[in-house]
């Protein structure tokens, strides 16, 4: 039986009338569930299974290797600039782009911060030039130059400031598998100790220890211990200078690293085994504790601490970050053999790699002129800081010109008088392997199997970058015109339940109580005052770009290949149920935007027909058919496309992100609180995206389905693309 071929990118942008009208796009059928004895049970999330399915505001369109690129897709030199070439397109086309969900155009230039509002938060006006919105050329170039990278799976443009690896916290199981030691006289070996605790946290739990107060790191001195809950545990102590009280007390090292953390109760003093045990100290582990301590010293600024808890000696003391004969410290035990080496019990641990070593081959930007990509030999390329190659830019192909807005300066900007406070939108977390990393390197498209152990994740030789990162359009919230309504009705409207589904996510809610409010005791909701919350963690706009709004724009091209220009043509002519995303906030719903070309204000010529009109002045352009143009030059891209590696999964995800999901809301992960009673969990006035990928690293194995340990599913994968917020209680 023949299997029936998914449609290609070409269908969506066949021509059915005499102008471009794309036909709607036939999406991948969905696996069909499987009878229930045969499915895999599914993560429960909380006490009795409910599921609250969501997808994360990013996905990524995979990037593939692209040493086996072919054709107009593999690098090359452009063609020179000379003349124009018979085969190549020259001219311009016409667009028209309509604002699907709220954009904003924000002037940086005129920010602001309100005299009565903290230090650091930003309110910023409608972009404008003569009274009208005003929609920048780079910006459409860029968003344009963006989808294309993806879609030709060219290098990137730019991906700087990624040479340093990264650090990532271990998870408290982890504790299990270390074991402490010390460096040997010849600091050649390591010597096994026992650590036993020693009650230290509170000040009321110490033990007596002497009238100078308690003991200090490193200290000698004398225990007495005892077996605990699988652990030694001391339960006397005294001072080495005073001589060993009796036959069962024994010489002990102290080993204090502060009160890091809340729950910490307890310090170490380690003990020599009765039969010494030691292993080498190899170079390896010498070169990893090195790599470790320099990542400390270099981001020892970046220590934040509100005074509360202590900071780790080895954070902010650069004696404690040496490997010197007699340094005590932990070993990480893998396999029976050592791995890594730790000033503490649950460290900060480095990647195996850098982002920058992770790129797939040949996906980095150019380095030089005869490695340009398509996206190079259209948009331009610049040598990234400090090549030192020549040439070292090349201008590109394609202009942007004669943007306007061709709505009514009233009816296309919804103004806020106090500003209105937006969600916070932090910065990338690349640390969270688990949504930027792939299961091998070969295979880009492929998420880290769920369940993997963090040091698995970030450790694994064989992992590289997913791609490019891009924005779900939030299509559920893009079709109700309550979600839009952000002013206050009844209460804080972040809190509110919209169509049982959504909720105002891209507004911040209102401060929480304080916690002497009796409001604070009610936990089974987020109660909040009716105080906005503006800070430096997050921005203000006084007005955005409303639905429906109009601009048009035309693209000048000058001399591209058939198969370059089919592209940029493909992304112009998707469906009406495909969305580009285009300003700021994307993250929060913004932005999302229908282009759609308008044949009636495009020509393009070849430059055959170019130099016939060259060659008698007084001659005009032939006549020239857009829609056969349009088609002839996507069908080449395709054709051509459908030939390099990767390419179907590039463009389903691609498809995928931009059609948005019918049934899913949008957001960024979030816990419950286990005493909540909403129907679904809204946002969290105090923030607190922590939460849920501290959840997600509590993998118990010993059951069938775990739950935890999620990755970033494929947004294109025939199966379930969502995540699960998660009870706090787990």
């Amino acid at each position: 039986m023949n299997e029936k071929k998914p449609p290609t990118p070409h269908m969506v942008a066949k021509n059915i009338r005499n102008k471009i009208v794309p036909v709607e796009t036939r999406r991948k059928p969905r696996t069909p569930p499987a009878p229930a004895k045969q499915r895999q049970p599914r993560a429960e999330n909380g006490r009795k299974g409910r599921r609250e399915p969501f997808l994360n505001p990013y996905t990524f369109v995979p990037a593939f290797p692209r040493e086996g690129m072919t054709g107009a897709f593999a690098d090359a030199v452009p063609q020179g600039a000379d003349r124009l070439h018979e085969e190549n397109w020259t001219g311009t086309i016409g667009v028209r782009l309509t604002v699907q969900t709220p954009l904003l155009l924000l002037d940086t230039a005129r920010a602001y911060n309100a005299p009565d509002i903290e230090e650091g938060h930003l309110t910023y006006p409608v972009l404008l030039r003569d009274s009208r919105p005003h929609l920048p050329a780079t910006a459409l170039k860029g968003m344009l130059r963006a989808s294309y990278e993806a879609i030709t799976n060219s290098r990137f443009g730019v991906f700087t400031g990624h040479g340093e690896r990264l650090g990532w916290r271990r998870v408290a199981d982890d504790a299990r598998d270390v074991k402490p030691v010390r460096v040997g006289k010849d600091g050649k070996t390591l010597e096994y100790w026992i650590a036993a605790k020693l009650p230290f946290y509170p000040d009321k739990s110490r033990l007596p220890y002497s009238k100078n107060g308690p003991p200090k790191h490193g200290e000698r001195v004398w225990v007495r211990t005892r077996r605990g809950n699988n652990a030694e545990e001391v339960t006397g102590i005294k001072p080495y200078s005073q001589g060993r009280p009796s036959s069962d007390w024994k010489e002990g090292h102290v080993f204090i690293t502060g009160r890091n953390v809340e729950t910490k109760h307890d310090e170490r003093v380690f003990i020599q085994q009765r039969r010494p045990v030691t292993t080498k100290l190899t170079d390896d582990l010498r070169e990893r504790w090195d790599a470790l301590m320099e990542h400390h010293r270099k981001h020892q600024q970046d220590i934040e601490t509100d005074g509360e808890f202590d900071i780790s000696p080895h954070r902010n003391n650069e004696e404690q970050r040496k490997l010197t004969p007699g340094t005590f410290c932990w070993a990480y035990e893998k396999n029976g053999c050592v791995e890594a080496l730790y000033p503490v019990m649950i460290p900060r641990e480095l990647a195996i790699a850098s982002p920058a070593e992770m790129v797939p081959p040949m996906v980095e930007p150019a380095s030089r002129y005869r490695e340009l990509s398509p996206a190079d030999r259209v948009f331009g390329w610049v040598a990234q800081d400090g090549s030192g190659t020549r040439p070292a830019a090349y201008r590109g192909r394609l202009r942007i010109s004669d943007v306007s807005c061709v709505t009514a300066t009233d009816k296309a900007v919804k103004k806020f008088r106090d500003g209105l406070p937006l969600s916070i939108l932090a910065q990338p977390k690349p640390t969270q392997g688990r949504f930027y990393l792939s299961e091998s390197a070969a295979e880009p498209h492929r998420p880290i199997k769920n369940g993997t152990p963090k040091n698995d994740v970030h450790r694994a030789p064989d992992r590289a970058l997913r791609g490019r990162k891009v924005y779900w359009h939030h299509k559920r919230a893009a079709a109700n015109d309550s979600y839009w309504k952000p002013e206050p009705t009844n209460g804080d409207p972040t809190q509110h339940l919209i169509d049982g589904l959504l909720y105002r996510e891209y507004r911040r809610p209102n401060a929480p109580p304080g916690e002497d409010n009796p409001l604070t005791r009610d936990k089974t909701s987020f109660a909040t005052t009716g105080a906005p919350q503006r800070d430096k963690q997050n921005r203000s706009v006084l007005g955005w770009i409303t639905h429906g709004t109009e601009f048009t724009f035309s693209i000048g091209v000058r001399d591209i290949p058939e198969v370059e220009l089919g592209a940029l043509l493909w992304l112009l002519t998707l469906d009406g149920d495909h969305h580009h995303r285009l300003g700021l906030g994307k993250p929060l719903g913004f932005g999302s935007v229908r282009i759609s070309l308008e044949p009636e204000r495009t020509r393009l010529h070849n430059g055959a027909q170019w130099s016939e009109y060259y060659r008698d002045l007084t001659g005009e352009l032939p006549d020239s058919s857009t829609e056969a143009v349009v088609r002839t030059c996507i069908r080449a891209f395709t054709e051509a496309a459908e030939q390099q590696p990767g390419f179907t999964e590039i463009t389903d995800a691609f498809l995928a992100a931009a059609h948005g999901s019918d049934d899913l809301p949008v957001h960024y992960p979030r816990a419950r609180p286990k005493e909540m009673r909403a129907q679904r969990t809204p946002p969290n006035p105090s923030g607190e995206s922590y939460a849920w990928f501290t959840a997600n690293e509590k993998i118990d194995k010993r059951t069938v389905a775990p739950g935890r340990g999620r990755s970033l599913p494929s947004p294109g994968a025939p199966r379930d693309h969502d995540l699960d917020v998660y009870d706090e209680e787990n």
